[in-house]
């Protein structure tokens, strides 16, 4: 078990105001690392810095993959005014820059015109799905990400169709109670679309995988309260190395909460032969020709 609050939790060095020291935890691993619990821990850390609490945007670039070990995070003020700050977040781990953000927060009871024009996807409700392992016969091979999480898709099939990936996510051991949990937990959630999107529109075995080399997020209200969110995005286009991806997350009574963008660099799945080998041995393919 895993709690996602837990595991992004900072602390600030006392010794020094811009210093911020953290930790990466196998509990949220994939190919590596979670690009997403990366980027949570430096949301976390800017907040930490900032004089204000509520998040506006975060953008950050990944820059090297990190191991399940302390990172340091340094966080500059780059600037802003009376009600916005502007930070500048990097964070290290042995010698390396692993990521590099910035944060725009911004004052509480700010004035302005108001609106909320985007309509909700017209989509069936969590407990009207089935989750990822009720779907698959091999959940217990998925990443160890999948067992502090739960999904349940809207669209579960066996041929390549759109690039599309729609999506309720919650955690099962994560309490959510303040604004800051909720927009960590936001942003992690419009860390998965990009990929999902992708191979949506791909046959498994899948012969590349896709890390991020970016992820901005807007965040427009919260909803610390909800226990499910969906994940929509799409990824349009795939091409010449990169793809990109467009999301958003909603929650249940069909409010925006944030929206997104994250590219990707196509790099070749080490583990595809032994895909390769899973795939025939269960007759989604017909067996490797005779030398």
């Amino acid at each position: 078990m895993a709690d996602f609050v837990t595991d992004t939790a900072v602390g600030r060095d006392a010794s020094d105001p811009e210093l911020v020291h953290a930790s990466l935890t196998e509990r949220w691993s994939v190919w590596g690392p979670n690009g997403g619990h990366l980027a949570a821990i430096a949301l976390r850390a800017g907040l930490a810095c900032s004089r204000f609490d509520r998040p506006a945007s975060f953008q950050c670039h990944f820059l090297s993959v990190g191991r399940f070990e302390p990172v340091e995070i340094r966080v500059r003020k780059s600037g802003g005014g009376r009600r916005a700050e502007s930070l500048h977040i990097e964070v290290h781990q042995g010698g390396r820059v692993l990521l590099t953000a910035t944060l725009w927060t911004v004052d509480e009871g700010l004035g302005g015109y108001e609106h909320d024009l985007v309509p909700a996807p017209v989509v069936a409700r969590p407990d009207e799905l089935k989750s990822f392992d009720e779907l698959t016969d091999d959940y217990d091979q998925w990443y160890p990400i999948w067992r502090s999480m739960q999904g349940k898709p809207l669209q579960w099939r066996d041929e390549p169709g759109d690039p599309v990936s729609q999506t309720w996510l919650r955690f099962t051991d994560t309490e959510v109670t303040t604004r800051e949990a909720d927009a960590v937990r936001q942003l992690f959630w419009l860390d998965f679309p990009g990929w999902n999107a992708t191979i949506a529109a791909h046959a498994w075995p899948f012969e590349y995988i896709a890390p991020n080399l970016d992820l901005t997020v807007q965040f427009h209200q919260f909803a610390p309260e909800a226990e499910w969110m969906l994940a929509d995005g799409v990824a349009p286009v795939a091409g010449e190395g990169i793809v990109c991806a467009a999301s958003r997350v909603w929650s249940e009574d069909g409010r925006l909460l944030a929206s997104g963008t994250s590219s990707h660099i196509f790099r070749p799945n080490p583990n595809y032969e032994q895909d390769l080998v899973r795939a025939r041995e269960m007759g989604m393919l017909p067996p490797e020709p005779e030398a």
